[in-house]
């Protein structure tokens, strides 16, 4: 195999860019519309940026409201939200947009917006002539068939935009929450004895002390955000990483196209994390407050739904009322849609007319969303591997007293076996059911699995490697744990998809499987390495001194007293990360696996049920949340256990 070439670059195109800030034609070169797509990369991360982080400070300080009913209300709404897919949400925020009203009878919610089935249209700043500043902000006004004005941003854009905002904006509500109530309890009693407003108090006391606190987690989503951009390539919207994929796609460069991607997405990734760094380290020059730990959380108490709490005052009862109204109203019309009126079976006709739920899509279409490319007369066999693979996960997430991790650890390997005779066949007249055939469910429960089981050792492995290795070891590991998070999943899972070929030209194209599971595996684990080193760093010394001064050997004080302790207090962050990793199945399908999602967009590919998108991306939805919000309980409910002991 010859080198790289990037003599490509320089040559024409031949395709031609729909939206973008540079002008863009077919006859453009590749290096040309590649820096199109880079900018269109970078608008995308300026404005969810900013809707994220304005939208989860609002939601964070809502979620800080002493309003039991409200506060319950949003944590909900951040739970849906953040148990479910953003691949998918995506998919339902573009469904949804296309469902608007055309531009001639555009909504005008707010003066300077129209939103359309064309996009959203706001105001935007324009060169002009007889300008002193030599700028003019012009607004969107419809004239004739269409808008004048204005920045139009396309039905793709909107979407990735506001799909990304939303789905950020939930984590963010989370730092800001955690951040305000991290906040010495000393300085704000201080403030308040010397006769501060609440809202100079809050301005010049608790907001500079909270940044401390929220500057690397926001990092974090900052950097999240950057590797979600890419999801941009499956709505349509053409950002760098759609350009360099069709860029492969015609010229064949595939290794100099993802190492093209790969430098980029690490470069904007280290540019963006220096970036916040030095910002935590302004933040943080003068150092903490000595004195009391107490904290503004031990003000945070648990708010029951009493009578009291709800009724007590005039104006909270107020609310409260409205607030339940407007929930009876939401589920008097939802119950409506979804059940009096719907249409629970029938062809695609028996829906055509009809306002409310379409569940005949799921009952025409099921054996495609559940199995996907799985033959029929295999069918039962992958139902019994999903059945074993369902009482792994069960066996490990519900709390038992009477299970201990020994008697877990026997019937995950007893399962293990039964799920592994069950895919092969090993019965008399069984036939094997090989991953090309593999699809739907059984797919996103595999690879969910498989990946949290092999990431597991592994990520141990690394975080030893990392914290107390030397030499290779340790920049081995280094790189296996910076690298797979730096670089965004939907990268990593391309990459291997054209590389894998290329390095080993004997592989089958059933491997593909196998590949994304690699990747799965990689990235799990160097998530996971992190938060395990993280609770080892959190342990005193003095833990491992006295057991080394007992007479115990290192392997044993390991084993027996510092792994035990780490890994309670690693445990509700790495559940989180398991739920992740449960998510990120999702994004197989951008390498043409058959998951559950992937067959969602099957079903919706028959022109018969295309209008129906809603209630299949719902049904998806739900089977997200069921596996999801399990671990979510079980991670704020082992997160509790290690705050009281």
């Amino acid at each position: 195999m010859s080198g790289p070439d990037f003599g490509f670059l320089g040559q024409r195109a031949g395709f031609q860019i729909a939206e973008s800030w540079l002008a863009a034609s077919a006859d453009d070169s590749f290096a040309w519309l590649i820096a199109a797509g880079l900018l269109n990369t970078l608008t995308v991360l300026l404005l969810a940026g900013v809707g994220a982080t304005l939208g989860g400070t609002v939601l964070g300080l809502a979620r800080l409201w002493r309003q039991p009913l409200v506060r319950r209300l949003l944590d909900g709404l951040v739970e849906l939200l953040r148990n479910t897919p953003v691949l998918l949400q995506l998919f339902l925020w573009y469904s949804l947009l296309l469902k608007l009203p055309p531009l001639r009878e555009a909504w005008h919610p707010l003066p300077g917006l129209w939103l359309s089935n064309r996009g959203l249209a706001v105001p935007a700043l324009h060169l002009a002539e007889g300008s002193d500043w030599g700028l003019v902000l012009e607004w969107p006004q419809l004239q004739g068939l269409g808008l004048s004005g204005g920045w139009l941003l396309s039905p793709e854009l909107a979407a990735l935009v506001w799909g990304l905002a939303v789905f950020h904006a939930t984590y963010l509500s989370d730092i800001v929450r955690s951040a305000v109530l991290s906040v010495p309890l000393g300085p704000v009693q201080a403030a308040r004895a010397l006769g501060m407003r609440p809202a100079t108090v809050a301005r010049c006391v608790v907001l500079p002390l909270a940044l401390r606190s929220a500057w690397p987690p926001y990092a974090n989503q900052c950097l999240a955000l950057l590797k979600n951009s890419t999801l941009a390539l499956a709505i349509g919207y053409q950002d760098l990483m759609a350009i360099l994929n069709t860029t492969i796609t015609q010229t064949g460069r595939a290794l100099e196209g993802i190492l093209l991607a790969a430098v980029f997405y690490l470069g904007l990734s280290g540019l963006l994390a220096a970036t916040v760094a030095w910002h935590n380290q302004r933040a943080n020059r003068h150092g903490w407050l000595a004195g009391s730990m107490a904290r503004l959380s031990q003000l945070d108490g648990p708010l029951p739904l009493s009578a009291h709490a709800l009724w007590g005052r005039p104006l909270q009862a107020l609310l409260n009322a409205g607030v339940l109204l407007g929930l009876a109203c939401g589920l008097v019309l939802g119950v409506q849609w979804a059940v009096w009126g719907a249409v629970w079976s029938g062809p695609a006709s028996a829906c055509e007319g009809v306002s409310a739920a379409c569940w005949a899509v799921l009952d025409a279409n099921h054996p495609l969303l559940l199995w996907g490319t799985v033959p029929a007369p295999q069918r039962l066999q992958a139902a019994l591997a999903c059945a074993g693979l369902l009482g792994l996960a069960a066996l490990w997430v519900l709390p038992s007293p009477h299970l201990g991790w020994r008697v877990r650890a026997c019937g995950s390997a007893s399962l293990a076996a039964l799920i592994a005779a069950v895919l092969c066949g090993l019965w008399p007249g069984g036939q094997p059911l090989p991953t090309a055939d593999w699809g739907g469910l059984l797919v996103t429960l595999f690879l969910a699995e498989a990946a949290l089981l092999l990431a597991l050792p592994l990520a141990g492995l690394l975080a030893w490697a990392r914290r107390g290795g030397r030499g290779p070891a340790r920049v081995l590991a280094l790189a296996l744990i910076e690298g797979p998070r730096a670089m965004p999943l939907v990268v990593q899972l391309l990459l291997v998809s054209f590389w894998g070929p290329l390095l080993w030209p004997e592989a089958s194209g059933s491997n593909k499987f196998w590949w994304a599971l690699a990747v799965l595996v990689l990235h799990t684990a160097a998530q996971l390495a992190e938060v395990l080193r993280g609770a080892l760093q959190a342990l005193p010394a003095s833990q491992w001194q006295t057991a080394l001064a007992l007479g115990l050997r290192p392997r044993q004080a390991f084993a027996s007293i510092v792994w035990p302790q780490a890994r309670r207090l690693a445990a509700p962050a790495a559940l989180g990360v398991f739920v992740g990793a449960v998510k990120d199945t999702s994004l197989v399908m951008v390498i043409g696996l058959f998951d559950v999602l992937h067959a969602a967009k099957a079903v919706l590919a028959d022109t018969g049920w295309r209008a129906h998108d809603l209630e299949v991306y719902g049904a998806v939805a739900v089977l997200y949340l069921l596996l999801c919000c399990p671990l979510s309980a079980l991670a704020r409910r082992l997160a509790r256990d290690v705050g009281v002991r």
